[in-house]
């Protein structure tokens, strides 16, 4: 993909107003899952997870705590992405194992690695757990909202709702889990007049600083 390829699938995207009925096939949506899987990651640890909702009647479970955003309800299929709160040491554990099942170095630069990656993090309580997969959850959002682009499939990044009743709905406590957002997606609805606006962003000059 060269750069002029790119420029035009930013440009295409837009946060969508309204999806059609259309239905994204589902090895499409598991591609572009796949795909958003390679998006960078603090330690590589990527500490969260991609919830997948095709169901009409969780939709409409989750719709009263979206605050009446009717995309949440209308769209092929609702990504939730959650913070992984799970034990950040059995994290690094699972990832270090991970790591060995793909890569042929001497123990001791494995466990200098595990030793390495627990002391950074050892710090880190609940609220700041939180905070940094939930950057890492974002850092995975731009790659899906690029990889869906390059696919013909539109994206609603969302943060517009109640958190913690999403946890409640979809029973992400006793998955050591806890919604960050979500990203309804599907094709784009034909009279969605936002489809053929102009980009609104700010100019090079108020973007970007140079020391």
């Amino acid at each position: 993909m060269n750069t002029s390829q790119l420029e035009s699938l930013l440009n295409w995207r837009y946060a969508v107003r309204k999806f059609s009925e259309q239905t994204i096939a589902q090895d499409k949506v598991d591609k572009l899952i796949e795909l958003t899987g390679l998006s960078a990651s603090a330690f590589g640890l990527q500490p969260y997870k991609i919830i997948q909702i095709s169901k009409q009647s969780i939709k409409k479970a989750l719709l009263p705590h979206s605050y009446g955003q009717q995309k949440v309800l209308d769209n092929s299929h609702l990504l939730v992405f959650a913070a992984d709160m799970s034990p950040l040491d059995s994290q690094v554990e699972r990832y270090i194992q991970d790591f060995k099942a793909n890569r042929n170095l001497d123990e001791l630069v494995y466990a200098q690695m595990e030793l390495g990656m627990k002391d950074a993090l050892h710090t880190m309580d609940c609220a700041s757990q939180y905070s940094w997969c939930s950057e890492q959850a974002h850092l995975a959002l731009g790659t899906l909202l690029l990889v869906a682009a390059s696919m013909e499939i539109d994206v609603c990044p969302m943060t517009g709702i109640d958190k913690v009743a999403y946890d409640d709905v979809l029973g992400l406590s006793s998955l050591n889990l806890r919604t960050v957002l979500i990203a309804p997606i599907g094709i784009r609805d034909s009279t969605d007049v936002n489809a053929n606006t102009s980009k609104v962003r700010k100019s090079r000059d108020l973007l970007h600083i140079e020391v």
